[in-house]
C-alpha cells in the first residue's frame, strides 16, 4: 500500500498558503509576537519542503476550524481519509437499515400520521430568509484608501482615540490588539469586518512592545505604498498578502508581505508610519 508523503516532500503552492493561514489564526490568538508572526510568514512563503512549513506551525495552538480546513500536509492525512469515508459508510448504512424498517409490511398505525409531517417544510423559508439579512462580513476593504479611512472612523468611534498596540490589515478584514484597560500589561483582541467584534482573546503583552498612532499614518502615502510594494520586492505581478502596522521595540512602522504571482514565495518590506521606506526584503 502506498504510503502519503513525507516531511521530505516537495510543498506545493497550496501547503505554503495554508500554513500562512495557520500562522495567521495563532498571530490573531495571541500566540505569536508581530517579529516572529513577520519571520514565519516570510519563512513560509518560500518554504520548499513540507518538513519546513510544519516546523514552523508544530508548536502552535490551533482551532480546530483552521486545521480542518487548510491542513499542511503529513504522513498521517491518508489514513485520516480513510477513516472519514468509513465513518460517512457507516452512516450511510444506518440510513439504509432504517429505510428497509419503514419499507416492511405489517400493520403499524403509527406510520399513518407520517404524511402530516410533510406540510412543515414549506415553512422554512421564512426562517432562513431573516437570518440572511444583518450581514456586514466582507463590507471592509482594509487595503484601499477609502477602507482604512472608514477603519479608523469606526475605530475612533467605538474606542475614543486612534491608538493600538498592533493593526493587520487584510484584503477584506482587519485583525487589531488594544492594550486592556484593566491590565496595561495586557493586550485584547478585535477583529474588523465592517464592524468590530472582539475576539475574547486577551494574551500578554511583549516585553519593549510600544503603540502605534492611527492619526499618524499618511493614509495616501500608505495606500501608494501598497500599490508599488510588489514591485519594489521584485514582483511586478505579486500581490499583497497583508499589511501590519507594529511597533516592536524599534519605533511603529508598516510592515507590508508581498505574494508572488504563483503564491510560491514573495517578499516585504518596512516603512514609517509616514510611507517612507527603510528596508526591502527582495523575494527569493
Amino acid at each position: 500500500m502506498a504510503s502519503g508523503p513525507s516531511s521530505q516532500t516537495r510543498a506545493r503552492d497550496l501547503d505554503r498558503v495554508n500554513a500562512c493561514s495557520q500562522l495567521d489564526a495563532a498571530y490573531a490568538d495571541g500566540q505569536l509576537g508581530a517579529g516572529e508572526y513577520h519571520d514565519r510568514s516570510a519563512q513560509a512563503m518560500s518554504a520548499k519542503t513540507l518538513a519546513e512549513l510544519n516546523l514552523l506551525i508544530s508548536d502552535l495552538q490551533l482551532p480546530s476550524a483552521v486545521t480542518e480546513q487548510a491542513p499542511v500536509r503529513t504522513p498521517g492525512s491518508p489514513r485520516l481519509a480513510l477513516r472519514i469515508v468509513v465513518a460517512c459508510g457507516a452512516v450511510i448504512a444506518v440510513g439504509a437499515i432504517g429505510l428497509t424498517l419503514t419499507e416492511q409490511d405489517g400493520p403499524d398505525p403509527v406510520v399513518t400520521p407520517v404524511p402530516a409531517q410533510v406540510e412543515k417544510p414549506p415553512a422554512q423559508p421564512e426562517v432562513v430568509v431573516p437570518a440572511v439579512e444583518p450581514i456586514i462580513v466582507g463590507a471592509a476593504q482594509p487595503l484601499t484608501q477609502d477602507g482604512i479611512y472608514a477603519l479608523f472612523e469606526q475605530y475612533r468611534q467605538k474606542f475614543g482615540d486612534l491608538t493600538v498596540h498592533e493593526l493587520g490589515l487584510y484584503d477584506q478584514y482587519a485583525i487589531l490588539s488594544r492594550t486592556a484597560p484593566d491590565a496595561p500589561d495586557k493586550v485584547d483582541r478585535y477583529d474588523f469586518r465592517g464592524g468590530f467584534k472582539t475576539s475574547d482573546t486577551r494574551t500578554q503583552r511583549l516585553p519593549g512592545t510600544g503603540e502605534v498612532d492611527l492619526a499618524q499614518v499618511d493614509v495616501p502615502k500608505l495606500v501608494a505604498l501598497i500599490a508599488d510594494a510588489p514591485r519594489l520586492v521584485g514582483v511586478p505581478d505579486g500581490s499583497i498578502g497583508h499589511v501590519l502596522l507594529a511597533d516592536g521595540g524599534k519605533g511603529p512602522a508598516i510592515n507590508m508581505y508581498v505574494y508572488d504571482k504563483a503564491r510560491t514565495g514573495g517578499g516585504y518590506l518596512r516603512a514609517t508610519l509616514g510611507g517612507d521606506v527603510w528596508q526591502v526584503n527582495p523575494a527569493n
